[in-house]
């Protein structure tokens, strides 16, 4: 699968270091961020069409490490 080829814990806390509680909304997880672009390049989606794509489907929430 994927989702195991990709080491996210180890890019988590260099990614989190980028962001600041005083500079607007919460970051999301590196694993959300990046596993959404990744599907968003893979299946050559829009933005919206990722975010629909995201919720019907529980393979790509799965990959995104969502419940």
């Amino acid at each position: 699968m994927m989702a195991n080829l990709i080491p996210w814990s180890e890019f988590e806390d260099e990614y989190a270091q980028q962001f600041t509680i005083e500079m607007g909304a919460p970051a999301k997880s590196f694993r959300t961020a990046i596993g959404a672009l990744i599907i968003k390049e893979r299946l050559g989606l829009s933005d919206r069409e990722t975010v629909e794509q995201i919720r019907e489907n529980p393979y790509l929430q799965y990959f995104l490490g969502l419940n």
